[in-house]
Protein backbone atom coordinates (compact mmCIF):
# COMPACT_ATOMS: atom_id res chain seq x y z
CA UNK A 1 0.00 0.00 0.00
CA UNK A 2 1.46 3.73 -1.33
CA UNK A 3 1.57 6.16 1.46
CA UNK A 4 -0.74 9.53 0.34
CA UNK A 5 -0.21 12.80 0.97
CA UNK A 6 -2.07 14.61 4.08
CA UNK A 7 -4.74 16.42 3.04
CA UNK A 8 -6.44 19.52 4.31
CA UNK A 9 -4.39 22.46 6.21
CA UNK A 10 -1.19 21.80 8.10
CA UNK A 11 -0.32 24.18 10.69
CA UNK A 12 2.80 25.38 12.08
CA UNK A 13 3.31 28.02 15.22
CA UNK A 14 5.68 30.68 15.39
CA UNK A 15 7.44 30.93 18.83
CA UNK A 16 10.89 32.71 18.42
CA UNK A 17 12.65 34.56 16.29
CA UNK A 18 15.14 32.98 13.27
CA UNK A 19 14.21 31.67 9.56
CA UNK A 20 12.71 28.43 9.31
CA UNK A 21 11.67 25.86 6.44
CA UNK A 22 8.16 25.24 5.99
CA UNK A 23 7.88 23.41 2.52
CA UNK A 24 10.63 22.93 -0.08
CA UNK A 25 7.60 21.97 -2.63
CA UNK A 26 4.75 24.35 -3.65
CA UNK A 27 2.65 25.43 -0.87
CA UNK A 28 0.11 27.77 0.05
CA UNK A 29 -0.21 29.83 3.29
CA UNK A 30 -3.88 30.12 4.17
CA UNK A 31 -4.08 31.94 7.37
CA UNK A 32 -2.58 33.40 10.04
CA UNK A 33 -3.75 33.52 13.75
CA UNK A 34 -2.55 36.05 15.95
CA UNK A 35 -3.90 35.96 19.57
CA UNK A 36 -2.06 37.71 22.60
CA UNK A 37 0.45 40.32 23.05
CA UNK A 38 3.46 40.43 20.93
CA UNK A 39 5.61 42.81 19.51
CA UNK A 40 7.58 41.38 16.20
CA UNK A 41 6.95 40.66 12.08
CA UNK A 42 6.61 37.58 11.01
CA UNK A 43 7.51 37.47 7.02
CA UNK A 44 6.39 34.25 4.55
CA UNK A 45 8.56 33.95 1.43
CA UNK A 46 8.14 32.10 -1.37
CA UNK A 47 11.08 29.75 -1.37
CA UNK A 48 12.23 26.32 -0.91
CA UNK A 49 15.52 27.59 0.90
CA UNK A 50 16.50 30.26 3.62
CA UNK A 51 18.67 31.66 0.97
CA UNK A 52 16.09 32.39 -1.30
CA UNK A 53 14.36 34.77 1.33
CA UNK A 54 14.85 38.00 -0.89
CA UNK A 55 12.33 41.15 -1.32
CA UNK A 56 11.36 39.24 -4.71
CA UNK A 57 10.10 36.35 -3.00
CA UNK A 58 8.17 37.78 -0.17
CA UNK A 59 4.48 36.87 0.55
CA UNK A 60 3.21 38.45 3.16
CA UNK A 61 4.38 40.54 6.50
CA UNK A 62 2.49 39.81 9.71
CA UNK A 63 2.96 42.85 12.24
CA UNK A 64 2.77 42.33 15.76
CA UNK A 65 2.21 45.97 17.05
CA UNK A 66 2.19 44.77 21.10
CA UNK A 67 -1.80 44.83 21.00
CA UNK A 68 -3.97 42.29 22.33
CA UNK A 69 -5.19 41.40 18.48
CA UNK A 70 -7.35 37.85 18.97
CA UNK A 71 -7.43 37.66 15.04
CA UNK A 72 -7.43 35.32 12.32
CA UNK A 73 -6.19 36.83 8.73
CA UNK A 74 -6.77 35.01 5.85
CA UNK A 75 -3.82 35.24 3.44
CA UNK A 76 -3.94 32.80 0.36
CA UNK A 77 -1.10 33.16 -0.76
CA UNK A 78 0.62 30.61 -2.92
CA UNK A 79 4.33 29.82 -2.42
CA UNK A 80 5.07 28.07 -6.25
CA UNK A 81 8.39 26.84 -4.75
CA UNK A 82 8.18 26.50 -1.08
CA UNK A 83 7.45 28.86 1.88
CA UNK A 84 10.12 29.78 4.30
CA UNK A 85 9.47 31.95 7.19
CA UNK A 86 11.40 34.46 8.62
CA UNK A 87 10.13 36.10 12.29
CA UNK A 88 11.86 39.25 14.46
CA UNK A 89 11.04 40.37 17.52
CA UNK A 90 9.23 38.11 19.91
CA UNK A 91 6.64 37.15 17.57
CA UNK A 92 4.13 34.56 18.81
CA UNK A 93 1.56 33.03 15.67
CA UNK A 94 -0.03 30.09 14.20
CA UNK A 95 -0.58 29.79 10.67
CA UNK A 96 -2.32 27.33 8.23
CA UNK A 97 -0.99 26.01 4.97
CA UNK A 98 -0.83 23.00 2.68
Amino acid sequence: MSSQPTSGDQFTSVIAAGSVVVSDKSASLKRVLISGTYVGTVSFYDSATIAGTTDATLMYTAVLPGLNLNKSIDVFARGRTGIVYAAVGTPILTFTWD
